[in-house]
């Protein structure tokens, strides 16, 4: 057993090193823009960043950037999955904030991304609380945001806790929270933000193209292949682009809904969504 565990040990301090060797000898990623996708989890976020890389002058990460870096905190190490907002201190940053180490950051990114391309493309859902300290230490950073209806996303969130750290998912109430207040913050922070497109989940679903084409615009890039045609594999969907809201909406109960509107209400009326009484 001690010669097992011992083989593994050195296995794993190896590892480690050839990971910093990797890291040391990789060229700074040098794009013409840094883009981010952020927005609320369960918002459509994984499915933007999968359209978007579709196109041929982009590369985007093929998971979420803050799993692929040492320098963040991330939420399922923290127990709390699609929760962020629980530990807002803990991923709220700002052009004020030191933060952490900027170059390591993009080596680690620039790992598993195609750096002959003229945009690359990071999605995290918790990055959506640190686009201002993104703005002042990523050059030309450009920054998606998307938004989508409320109820759905709470009913998502709720539904998809990881079992091994909430045994019956999250409780409605901090689902729906963590919705609003993930919204209010990106919203807030736009403001001080140079280059921003804000775009909602049903537009997207209704019109695929149209909604990828307004972004070619916003990044100066051609316009989008066309992908009406093709199949996603979305977490547990493998399918065309649909909106998936009232499938959602469907499984919640009047109680539900009624604490969705007294903890959210204020950002679906910011956000025009109508209420469900």
């Amino acid at each position: 057993m001690k010669g097992t565990r011992f083989r593994e040990v050195t296995r794993e301090a190896l590892g480690n090193i050839l990971r910093e060797v990797k890291i040391a000898i990789k060229p700074l990623p040098r794009p013409d823009k840094w883009v981010f996708i952020v927005g609320c989890y369960n918002s459509g976020t994984t499915l933007l960043s999968e359209l978007i890389g579709r196109h041929p002058s982009v590369s985007a990460l093929p998971t979420e950037g803050h799993f692929i870096t040492d320098q963040f905190k991330k939420d399922y190490d923290l127990g709390i999955p699609r929760m962020w907002v629980d530990r807002e201190d803990m991923f709220r940053l700002t052009e004020n904030d030191e933060g952490p180490d900027v170059v390591r950051i993009k080596k680690e990114w620039g790992m598993r991304l195609d750096l002959s391309k003229r945009v690359l493309v990071e999605k995290s859902p918790p990055n959506t609380g640190r686009t201002r300290w993104f703005q002042e230490h990523f050059e030309n950073a450009h920054f998606i945001g998307i938004v989508r209806n409320g109820y759905a996303v709470a009913e998502g969130i709720s539904r998809k806790g990881d079992p091994k750290s909430i045994k019956d998912g999250w409780p409605i109430e901090k689902s729906a929270w963590q919705w609003a207040r993930s919204n209010q913050i990106m919203l807030d922070d736009a403001e001080h933000l140079t280059n921003f497109h804000l775009l909602r989940y049903e537009d997207l679903a209704a019109s695929p193209k149209g909604e990828l084409d307004k972004i070619a615009r916003f990044l100066s890039l051609p316009s989008f292949p066309d992908i009406s045609q093709e199949n996603f594999s979305i977490h547990e969907r493998n399918d065309s682009v649909k909106d998936m809201n009232q499938t959602s909406i469907e499984k919640l109960s009047a109680a539900d809904i009624a604490k969705i509107n007294t903890i959210a209400g204020f950002m679906l009326d910011r956000l025009s969504y109508e209420r469900i009484a």
